[in-house]
């Protein structure tokens, strides 16, 4: 295993007809490349409890999320990551956070893009991985 200072977290969510990033403020963070399992990423991250309601209700509908995560320095180049959330802890005025995902070796602008289309074809969920998937590995030949 290796583990990595997180250094940002957004969440791509869809607004209307478009794709939006969303910055959540970070205190603390780590990611760690599990290695075991390809391309698994586990990302902890100590954030302002506003964020509660909305990490409580993607774990509990079970739903995945697509983030944008920046690890070690600022000038790194952003990395996306398709995640569930497997926990999430109150701590005082704070929280917790841990995702647990896949990262998507692509573009930014590219994965948005496709990320935008298969949501407004319907796709959400396992689907929506699954679809994903199967398009990124297209894009390839």
């Amino acid at each position: 295993m290796k583990t990595f200072k997180l250094i940002s977290l957004e969440v791509l969510e869809k607004y209307g007809d478009e794709l939006q990033s969303k910055e959540i403020d970070l205190f603390d963070g780590l990611i760690i490349d599990r290695e075991v399992d390809s391309k698994r990423w586990l990302i902890e991250c100590y954030i302002p409890k506003k964020n509660m309601e909305f990490f409580k209700e993607k774990k509990s509908k079970n739903q995945e999320i697509v983030v944008q995560v920046r690890i070690t320095k600022q000038t790194n180049p952003k990395a996306t990551i398709v995640a569930m959330v497997r926990d999430v802890n109150e701590i005082e005025e704070h929280m917790n956070v841990i995702l647990m995902g896949n990262m998507v070796n692509r573009e930014r602008e590219q994965v948005e893009k496709m990320l935008q289309e298969l949501i407004e074809a319907g796709y959400q969920g396992e689907s929506l991985l699954n679809k994903f998937k199967s398009k990124n590995q297209e894009s390839f030949f």
